[in-house]
Parts: structure tokens; C-alpha cells; sequence
């Protein structure tokens, strides 16, 4: 059968006539099944939390807390089967109102007070001990940040307006809606005010807002959550289970996990949990490329039992390396304007440190009038003036001493959250690279390379892939990727060249020092990270003879 068109008409006249002649009906929004829909995009792991600490950072805070209220009945009951050791409490913070803990904290040194600090870290893991198996009831993310204006608070309360900031990572004005798989009714605090959001019976999302009371009134920025579903708090380690294993304790891993049906068939019950070790991690590795957060702190039912901190130290230029040099990016889209090493530091209080290379490049951006204004249509804010490339990757001396060690079975989960900042992995005495792509907070994308990397990449609207779709952002992003590569050429020249100039090298040094710089098909988007985008430059790669 053939399809033949008969007396056809133009789409404007059908646009005209529907017009003048038809039935009006207004396009309608379920926005109750409008949010449910974008969670369904926003599933990776910790996404509430991504999102909340990233909005702490655009807001220039310099501390986060992530503070969870548990039923005190059920950790009762769990402390009849689960005895944990007693400690001294009288140093742990439980006044709401003192919500930071103090800096003065004990140092983590040799010597004497080294059993000081291991005193806390057992105290702080005895107190998250007794809050196994509690459900959750109400979780508060609380920021020191630049507080909500007007502006703040209508955007808050608008779906897909995203912060016209040029230099925040938030773009698309959906990330905060993430909250709802948590809570059906979040409310924020700001300064003197406070906004709730309130369900209507017709599916429709309404928000109230109103002045504090005096003595409600704070310096900080809160999140309220109260959950809109029962999820569980894991709080013990591999560790802490096979020692009650082995004094033959018994204990329940959930509550409530299985019940029965009318026809007396077990079915097992699905209840969502939040493990502290992951979390701990995840905050951990979020402070890799934060532009303001130097400290996280989390609590449970007011008790803090984990705070991480970040501090940098600038490296003067080393005799004998490379001199950087003003720059075009291999497009001339960017200008790399200066090139900054530090050491970037990452302590738990209570427990170890860890330390690793951090270079920053300012790079001005060099785009024409024509490609900036489509990137501004697209993404309906314009493209910064300037951006930061950073890199983060372990040093020498990190690698030869990971690549020895024997990693015991029981190992310390404060440990353990460390060194999932090194982007390596250790198997079997290879070295594979694991670098991560960060947009703003990590994301599942590798870098390809045995560094972590950071830029102004436009990511897809879930942010957790690079956007390389539509032909002009793709065309921006590749440009950044390229100059990732372009830098950390720059960085590899440098370390042969230091290397050649030492004669007390080892064939061992060698291979060490070119850990960071290895490829590895970078995952879940092999483009990422294809060779083409990696150490491109005019000059002549350093070569070792070895």
C-alpha cells in the first residue's frame, strides 16, 4: 500500500488554522512524577550526598558536615548483642549547637603521643560502633558557605534553573532535586530563613518560606532530610565482624530483613542501607579537587565519628626541572598561563595521613564570539574567562612503598578510605593505572592514566559521563582532554629530566617514576582517554635508555 499525500498544507497554515479555530489546553507538568523520573537518572552511589557537598563548595564553604540521626530504641537493642569496649567520651562534641569540632586536635606524630591519637580513633570508632543496624531517620548537611540570596532562594525552588555562576559546576538545575529519594518533604535553613517543600494533592510541589526565630538563626546553611523510607546504618568493618566472629558473638546484620506471607512463604525484604566505611570514602575522595572545602566532618546523633581534612603546602620550582612556558592548547582555544606544584595533604583525625602531588594550570580561555554564544544557548550560562586544569598523582616514594607492602586482611577502614585517593592499583606487583575524571566531585569515568584529573569539562545531565554528543561541547571537551594531556606531558619531561640528571637511579626508579604516566584504556567511554588526546606536543618526547 502506498502513501500518497493529497491536497497537502503547509505546517504554518495548520499552525494558523489550529490556532484561530481550535480548543485551547494547556500543557500540564505531574511534577511528582517529573522529579521521580530525573531520580531515575540520578542513581550512581552517594548521588544526595554528591550533589549537597557540591553545592557547599560553589558556595564557598570551607567546612561540611554530615550529620545522621538514628532511633536510639534500636541501637539499644543492638548494644545487648553487640558489646563494644567502653572509652572516655568527655572529648566528643554532643551539643547540636557546636556543630564543628575544634582544630585543635591532636597532632598525628611519633613518639609519645602517637598512642593519644590512637586512643581517639578508637574512641571515634567505638562511638560509630553502636549505631550498627539503626535505621536512619533524618539526615542534616550543614555548610559554612556564602549564605542564600533572593536569587538563591528562587532558584531553589525552580526546576532546571541552574546556577548562572560561570564558575560552578552546577548546570542544569536538577541536581538538588536529588534530595527527594530521601525525603519527601526536604526543608532548607539559610541565615534568617528557612524554605519547605510541600506536596500538593494534585501532584503539584509548592514551597513555603519564612523568617527563623531569633535563636534559630545561624552563620550556616542546613539541608534537612527526614527520610521518606526506612534505610539501615552499617557502621562495622570486616574487622570489627570477624573479631565478634572469633569471641563467638552472634548478631544480625539487618533488622527486619525476612518476613512471612499468608501462605507462610518467607519473602525477603528489601531495606536500603547506608555503609559509614563507603561514605567516609566517598567524602574522602570529594575533597580531591574541592576549590573551597578543606574539611568534612560526619556525625551521628550529635556524636562525630569521622573528620578528614585537606591542606596544600606550594613547592618552590626545583633546581634542574623545566621551566614552564606560556602556552597555546593544542586547538588555540586555551591559553595555559602558569603552571603551580604543591603537596596536597589528606588527614583523618585519629588515624594516618596521606600526601600527593597536585599541579594546578590557569588556563585562559581563547574561544570566538560565535562558539561561545552557541555553548551559551545550549548550556544558558557563558563559559568562565579562565579555568583550572589539576592533576593529582602519587609521588615516588607513595608508589615504592605501596608496591611492597602486604596488605593485611584486616586492614583500617581510616586507612583504607586514604588510599583510595592514589589513582593506582596494586595487583600481584603490577602497577595499573586508575586515574578518575572529576567534574566538580569524582565521577565513574577514568582518566586513562594513573592520575586524577580536573577541569571545566560539560558533563551529560546525570554528570557522571563527559558530554561528547553535541558537536560544539564535545568540541570543548576534547580540547580540555587534550590539554590534560598537553600538562601532563609537561609533567612527565620534567620527572625524565630529573631522573637523567641523578646517576643514583635504579632500573626499579625508573619504571616507579613511569607508574603515573602508564595508559589504560579508560572506562565506561574509551574515547576519554584515546591516545590522540595524551602527551600531544610539537616538542620531542624524553626518551630513557635504559
Amino acid at each position: 500500500m502506498s502513501i500518497t499525500t493529497v491536497n497537502a498544507i503547509s505546517s504554518d497554515a495548520l499552525r494558523m488554522r489550529a490556532q484561530q479555530n481550535g480548543r485551547e489546553q494547556r500543557v500540564e507538568v505531574n511534577q511528582r512524577m517529573l522529579i521521580d523520573k530525573m531520580l531515575a537518572r540520578y542513581s550512581s552511589d552517594f548521588v544526595v550526598c554528591r550533589e549537597l557537598i557540591q553545592n557547599a563548595d560553589d558556595a564557598q564553604a570551607t567546612l561540611f558536615l554530615f550529620e545522621i540521626t538514628c532511633e536510639t530504641s534500636n541501637i539499644a537493642l543492638d548494644m545487648q548483642s553487640t558489646p563494644i569496649k567502653q572509652s572516655n567520651t568527655s572529648d566528643v562534641t554532643t551539643d547540636k549547637t557546636q556543630i564543628w569540632m575544634s582544630s585543635a586536635k591532636t597532632k598525628t606524630t611519633s613518639g609519645p603521643e602517637k598512642s593519644a591519637s590512637e586512643n581517639e580513633s578508637l574512641l571515634l570508632s567505638n562511638m560509630a560502633l553502636k549505631f550498627h543496624n539503626s535505621s536512619i531517620t533524618e539526615i542534616r548537611a550543614v555548610n559554612n558557605g556564602i549564605l542564600f540570596n533572593e536569587t538563591d532562594w528562587k532558584r531553589v525552588a525552580s526546576i532546571a534553573e541552574g546556577n548562572t555562576n560561570v564558575d560552578s559546576v552546577g548546570q542544569f538545575g536538577v541536581g538538588f532535586f536529588s534530595v527527594f529519594s530521601f525525603a519527601e518533604e526536604p526543608i532548607i535553613t539559610s541565615g534568617n530563613e528557612c524554605m519547605t517543600f510541600v506536596w500538593r494533592d494534585d501532584n503539584s510541589l509548592t514551597t513555603y518560606r519564612d523568617q527563623l526565630s531569633v535563636e534559630q538563626q545561624s552563620k550556616l546553611t542546613s539541608v534537612i532530610l527526614q527520610m521518606r523510607s526506612k534505610h539501615i546504618l552499617h557502621t562495622r568493618t570486616n574487622l570489627d565482624i570477624n573479631m565478634k566472629t572469633s569471641e563467638k558473638k552472634d548478631y544480625a546484620y539487618n533488622i527486619k530483613s525476612a518476613q512471612t506471607t499468608k501462605n507462610n512463604t518467607t519473602t525477603q525484604e528489601i531495606i536500603p542501607t547506608m555503609d559509614l566505611n563507603q561514605l567516609k570514602t566517598y567524602f574522602t575522595k570529594a575533597l580531591s579537587f574541592t576549590k573551597y572545602i578543606n574539611e568534612v566532618v560526619v556525625k551521628i546523633n550529635c556524636c562525630t565519628v569521622f573528620e578528614v581534612k585537606k591542606t596544600k603546602i606550594l613547592l618552590p620550582p626545583t633546581r634542574g626541572t623545566l621551566l614552564f612556558k606560556k602556552q597555546p592548547s593544542i586547538s588555540n582555544m586555551l591559553s595555559l598561563n602558569s603552571f603551580v606544584q604543591t603537596e596536597q595533604t589528606f588527614t583523618i583525625t585519629g588515624g594516618s595521613s596521606l600526601t600527593l602531588n597536585h599541579v594546578t594550570v590557569d588556563a585562559g580561555v581563547t574561544i570566538d564570539k560565535e562558539f561561545h554564544n552557541h555553548i551559551q544557548r545550549i548550556m544558558k550560562k557563558s563559559l568562565p574567562s579562565n579555568i583550572q586544569i589539576q592533576l593529582l598523582y602519587a609521588r615516588d616514594t607513595l608508589i615504592a612503598k605501596k608496591q611492597t607492602e602486604t596488605s593485611p586482611v584486616n586492614s583500617d577502614p581510616n586507612t583504607e578510605s586514604l588510599h583510595s585517593l592514589i589513582p593506582l592499583k596494586f595487583e600481584n606487583g603490577d602497577i595499573i593505572p586508575s586515574g578518575l575524571v572529576f567534574i566538580g566531585i569524582g565521577t565513574h569515568q577514568t582518566s586513562g592514566i594513573g592520575m586524577h584529573v580536573y577541569t571545566h569539562l560539560i558533563p551529560t545531565i546525570e554528570r557522571e559521563n563527559i558530554d561528547l554528543q553535541d558537536p560544539y561541547i564535545a568540541k570543548w571537551n576534547r580540547e580540555l582532554l587534550a590539554s590534560i594531556g598537553q600538562i601532563a606531558r609537561r609533567i612527565y619531561d620534567g620527572e625524565m629530566l630529573m631522573i637523567s640528571n641523578n646517576t643514583q637511579k635504579t632500573i626499579d626508579d625508573y619504571l616507579i617514576a613511569l607508574s603515573s604516566y602508564s595508559f589504560q584504556p579508560s572506562v565506561p567511554n574509551n574515547v576519554v582517554g584515546m591516545p590522540s588526546s595524551r602527551f600531544k606536543l610539537r616538542e620531542s618526547i624524553y626518551v630513557l635508555f635504559l
